[in-house]
């Protein structure tokens, strides 16, 4: 079960919580940090305690259920609730999943946004990953290689000037991660790099917007299908054919 929950809470209103005493004391900002700085800015509550050396993560859930009733009481929103009525008040700050008798917390992507005003934004970012065929004659799968990858589709402040002009939806096929997961497909889409690697200098300086776009996944699965990728304007024609 993945709680995917909307909550009526922007970046800019989880920015003024977060610089809010009242709201958002030390303990929080010390969870939250432990949070953000993992893969996927996800994490479970014993790992959380573990770090902060808290004996029993109890004391986590305790300190998330009171931050996220003050932010409640604060913002007057309507927190997710379950189907009779009980509010999941982890589920304000957080998006979450149970497996295997373990319950991972993930941040939701506007209080990322916010975060990163208070730690910094992060080295590395939500990975994508990606298959890639292997030449030995053998059925054992996942072996581990090394990709090399354009650094332009990665580098986290380019990418950021090229949603913030396009948006998060994929410039070829239309595809709207949000409208189609809900938040947790919130600020989600591929950049990709419109000039050939082949073409591309040691002092080459990206234009973030004329040199990158956004693309889903499928497209950009396509538009690298052949040796000299796909051009945008080719992939938007072979949609409409």
């Amino acid at each position: 079960m993945f709680y995917n929950d909307p909550i009526n809470i922007d970046s800019d209103t989880w920015g003024k919580i977060l610089y809010d005493k009242s709201i958002t004391n030390e303990k929080v900002i010390d969870i939250l940090k432990i949070i953000y700085e993992c893969d996927n800015y996800e994490a479970r509550a014993s790992i959380i305690a573990s770090q902060l050396s808290i004996k029993h993560h109890g004391v986590i859930n305790l300190e998330i259920s009171r931050f996220s009733k003050r932010v409640i009481n604060k913002i007057g929103v309507t927190p997710p609730c379950r189907a009779n009525g009980k509010v999941r008040w982890w589920h304000v700050p957080f998006l979450g999943y149970e497996k295997g008798g373990k319950f991972p917390w993930i941040i939701r992507p506007e209080l990322v946004t916010a975060l990163e005003k208070i730690f910094g934004e992060r080295l590395s970012e939500v990975r994508f990953p990606e298959e890639i065929p292997i030449d030995e004659k053998t059925t054992f799968e996942g072996k581990a290689k090394q990709v090399y990858v354009n650094i332009y589709e990665r580098n986290k402040s380019a990418r950021d000037k090229c949603v913030k002009h396009y948006g998060y939806q994929c410039i070829i096929c239309g595809f709207d991660f949000e409208k189609a997961y809900g938040p947790i497909g919130k600020n989600k889409i591929h950049v990709h790099h419109k000039k050939p690697l082949s073409e591309i200098k040691d002092n080459y300086e990206v234009d973030p917007i004329k040199d990158l776009c956004p693309v889903c996944p499928n497209c950009h699965l396509i538009i690298h299908s052949k040796k000299e990728p796909f051009t945008i304007e080719e992939m938007i024609q072979i949609i409409r054919c």
